[in-house]
């Protein structure tokens, strides 16, 4: 049964948005100190929304009193033009990391890199401003003053104000959500050249830009079904009248429009278009937590606080020992989540990788699966227990250059020798096929030498891009 009025939201509502106001500043000071123009403003958004619905909700809880109007005014404002500046923020972020994924790089010039954080100033916070202006354009009075829920903004409905306010937000998050997926597509193919990015990376992590991509279309997945449903409740069950001019628009502008519980419960719809949207408000607050309050960095941060917090007491914690990382593929490990949603292998293991010694003759591979081979290595398709046979040259070149597409199936490598009659032939063939392969190995470790130096390397005269 859904609500009359807006009776229901006191006093849960404020206590919860007080809460998503708290856990969305701790993560603030980490991105503040980044220099990552996106994520602070999306935070200040949110912020600023939780702040405001609190306090109109305690404010006007049973009553209509309006002693100080100007404050309706901030407000009327400030929620008009907020869903513009938390897709148009939404929208920069996601296109930044999007253009990271396509460069696969993390340095540019210090020329581009102040490009973009003016980029990331007009997005964030020029674009809602501007939105303000065109909010004016349409808009027919002050703001109605609901009882319980506060001064909330109004639009004159005409076909001009389809055009210049209520389409546009529905836009930025489609352009959003597409970007982010192709995001994870490119990192779906290119996965492991992006480990090789982030290694060279002082202030970003790969953790880091998968929170920030998964946070960008969480956000956009729940903002765009709520502002197409206002675009389209305005176009089909409010009426809408023709523009004729400003003057007739704004007639009357200073009115405020008062709206008892009496009247809220002969209009349903408002109180369940309405509810939907400010409960949205409190959860943008707890995702951004959710992605950025629960970090390695963020937990870092709440221990250096707690130590400061403590030594005011006199009382000291002990050292935290961190588990030295193993930075060699040699060795293997559990694949994290974020292997298993981009199908990558776990850090070590390759393909082929349990061949053992494959300079001793003819190596066999029986496979248990269909798997699709490209045309490097001389293989064109595996069949279910099918054994072919591949010569040492071609199995070290089906290991480096990841030959086999599906490497998920269960593999059986199983290694054979077979040697001639005469045992000079023998130590021949394989001092032969051993040196070939010794020469293959020397030439595919320089190779990926020289490649992780020129991805690993600070160029220079170069900025990184912050995120």
């Amino acid at each position: 049964m859904s609500p009359k009025n807006f009776s229901y939201m006191f006093p849960a509502y404020p206590i919860i948005c007080i809460i998503a106001t708290i856990l969305a500043l701790i993560p603030l000071t980490t991105h503040w100190q980044a220099g990552n123009i996106g994520a602070v403003a999306l935070s200040l958004w949110i912020v600023g929304g939780n702040i405001m619905a609190a306090v109109n909700t305690i404010v006007w809880h049973g009553n209509l009193n309006n002693p100080h109007p100007v404050w309706g005014d901030i407000c009327q404002a400030y929620f008009s033009v907020m869903n513009f500046g938390l897709s148009a923020g939404t929208l920069y972020v996601q296109y930044t990391l999007w253009k990271v994924a396509r460069n696969r790089r993390l340095f540019v010039s210090p020329r581009e890199k102040r490009r973009q954080k003016l980029w990331a100033m007009f997005f964030c916070y020029g674009i809602p401003l501007i939105f303000v202006v065109l909010h004016y354009i349409v808009q027919g009075h002050r703001y109605d003053l609901v009882e319980d829920l506060g001064p909330t903004p109004t639009s004159y409905p005409t076909p001009l104000t389809f055009v210049l306010y209520f389409i546009w937000d529905p836009i930025f998050c489609l352009i959003a959500i597409g970007l982010s997926i192709h995001t994870y597509s490119i990192l779906y193919r290119h996965g492991r050249t992006m480990e090789k990015v982030f290694i060279s990376s002082k202030k970003n992590s790969e953790k880091k830009y998968y929170r920030l991509l998964g946070m960008t279309l969480l956000i956009s997945l729940i903002h765009f079904p709520i502002v197409l449903g206002i675009m389209l409740y305005n176009a089909i069950k409010v009426p809408t009248q023709p523009w004729i001019s400003w003057d007739d628009t704004h007639s009357d502008f200073n009115r405020i429009n008062y709206l008892s519980r009496e009247i809220v419960e002969t209009i349903p719809d408002i109180v369940t278009i309405s509810s939907i949207s400010y409960w949205s408000i409190a959860l943008c607050g707890y995702t951004y937590f959710f992605f950025f309050g629960t970090g390695t960095e963020a937990r870092r941060q709440y221990r250096v606080a707690l130590v400061a917090v403590c030594r005011r007491f006199g009382i000291e914690l002990p050292e935290r020992k961190e588990k030295e990382k193993k930075k060699t593929r040699s060795t293997g490990g559990k694949r994290s989540w974020l292997d298993r949603l981009l199908g990558r292998r776990r850090k070590g293991e390759s393909f082929l990788s349990t061949i053992g010694d494959t300079s001793t003759g003819i190596t066999f591979v029986r496979t248990f699966q269909r798997e699709s081979v490209s045309g490097k290595s001389g293989m064109d398709k595996v069949r279910p227990d099918e054994t072919i046979v591949i010569s040492p040259s071609t199995v070290s070149q089906a290991r480096d250059e990841d030959d086999v597409k599906n490497y998920h199936s269960w593999i059986e490598v199983e290694s054979r020798r077979e040697r001639p009659s005469g045992e000079e032939e023998g130590i021949d063939l394989e001092a032969q096929g051993s040196s070939a392969v010794e020469q293959r190995e020397q030439e595919q470790e320089q190779r990926s030498q020289f490649e992780e130096e020129q991805i690993t390397a600070e160029p220079e005269q170069t900025e990184e891009i912050t995120f």
